[in-house]
């Protein structure tokens, strides 16, 4: 009989008995090769038996590529402007409105869940890659990356399909009034401004760090966030509103300089609660504006700001006011009252310079090197997506400035005969003319005299 201890130990040995015979054989397969070779006790060879393939690789590799097919079409497809209209329309609402209606019953983010569980499947591969790596196991190696691959695609083809379309779709609506406003109209508007933010900022509460406590359960913000964006009647907006979500790990968000995250495969708008209380309420703003649809940073920072600040509710408007506050009132210096400009930012209430003091020094205290990681894959991101300017369309929409107009008849500057001197017109942004609109609504256009 040939002694187990005789054979190579790169052999896999297998006894095997045959019906038709009393000569007990060995059946030796050296790995790697399609047949499997039987060798009888005297060391003869009795048969050559073809290996059986297995299916699980090539059904792997399969769907793989039917998703990377998908992937692929689809990244092709949502760069024509009306295809990604009618898509985020009608595929992208439909796909968060049936799955935010699930997720919303749990009162975690299904999102940080999903994070944890991928970070630790990724620790718990790359262990098993070295363990199989250094026992030469390729085939066990080939199926984990195929796995791995297949579970990837999955997730961004369901990306694809909620949210890939909505940065290439049609302008946004917005709620703005025109350039036409001179000095005294732009500082009668910053001067109601100043007035209401200024006897919001005496009325709340405040903590140890000068910050306004936030009067509303997280859960109960999240509600009336919702009852506010139901004021957009635009066809533009989803209908549905999904319900914003805490990061219990917020802290690792603030060290990244993270304040929120939409992800609708989970129909989830996610906010890092660990952020200062005022910043909690204008990301989640922010964040379920991407979750209306509204997909590019410069649109999604103005329809926010348009929600807090026309609101009725004297806190989110106080919240408002903090987010934009002084990119607006610089529009009085811009139409040419530098004087009232000076007043206006004198007058400003000691507590609501506190507030934002403390809102610099947090993020200002978090670690350098992880919110440089966070801004270089966010700015990859946006790029990815069709934003040419990546992280700076977070500022779209804020930017100001001033044109001198040019006498057609002359080709030279208008000259004001008041002054003698070129006529400068100021140019405002679409923050200041959210103000200016907002104002109108309450109060009519104010007087220019």
């Amino acid at each position: 009989m040939l002694g187990l201890a005789e054979i190579d130990k790169t052999f896999k040995i297998v006894y095997n008995t045959y019906v038709n015979s009393a000569i007990p054989a060995i059946r030796i397969r050296i790995t790697g090769l399609p047949r499997t070779f039987v060798y009888s006790a005297r060391g003869d060879m009795a048969e050559s038996v073809p290996r059986r393939l297995r299916l699980a690789p090539f059904v792997l590799a399969a769907v793989f590529c039917a998703l990377l097919a998908f992937f692929s079409v689809m990244t092709e497809l949502r760069t024509d402007p009306e295809l990604a209209e009618w898509w985020t329309q009608n595929v992208a609402q439909g796909v968060v409105r049936v799955i935010g209606a699930l997720t919303s019953f749990l009162p975690i983010s299904v999102f940080e869940i999903l994070v944890i569980v991928v970070v630790a499947c990724a620790l718990f591969l790359f262990v098993r890659l070295v363990i199989n790596l250094c026992r030469a196991r390729f085939r066990k190696i080939f199926m984990g990356l195929l796995a791995a691959g297949v579970a990837a695609m999955y997730v961004l083809d369901m990306y694809m399909l909620s949210m890939g379309f909505g940065y290439y779709r049609a302008a946004m609506p917005k709620y703005l009034a025109g350039d036409d406003y001179n000095s005294k109209q732009a500082t009668a508007v910053a001067d109601f401004v100043l007035a209401d933010y200024n006897a919001l900022a005496e009325k709340f509460k405040r903590d140890k760090n000068g910050c306004v406590v936030r009067p509303y359960t997280f859960g109960e913000l999240a509600e009336l966030m919702r009852k506010e964006y139901a004021r957009l009647d635009d066809d533009y907006f989803f209908s549905y509103t999904p319900k914003a979500k805490p990061v219990v790990n917020g802290w690792f968000m603030s060290a990244s300089l993270i304040t929120g995250v939409t992800f609708l495969p989970t129909g989830e708008a996610n906010v890092n609660t660990a952020a200062p209380p005022t910043t909690i309420t204008y990301t989640m703003a922010h964040e379920l504006a991407h979750a209306k649809g509204v997909m590019r940073e410069g649109d999604a920072n103005l329809i926010s700001y348009y929600v807090l600040l026309s609101s009725k509710n004297d806190y989110l408007r106080y919240c408002g006011y903090v987010a934009t506050f002084y990119d607006f009132v610089d529009c009085v210096q811009l139409a040419g009252d530098s004087e009232s400009f000076s007043r206006i930012i004198a007058s400003v209430s000691p507590l609501i310079d506190g507030e934002l003091a403390y809102t610099y020094d947090y993020w200002r205290s978090q670690p350098d090197i992880m919110g440089e990681i966070s801004e270089f894959f966010n700015n990859w991101y946006l790029e990815s997506n069709g934003v040419e300017n990546g992280t700076g369309s977070y500022d779209d929409g804020n930017q100001s400035g001033t044109v001198t107009p040019i006498d057609p008849d002359t080709n030279k500057p208008i000259i004001d005969p008041d002054t003698n001197k070129p006529v400068v017109k100021p140019v405002y942004s679409e923050v200041q003319k959210t103000y200016f609109r907002i104002y109108e609504s309450k109060f009519g256009t104010p007087s220019a005299e």
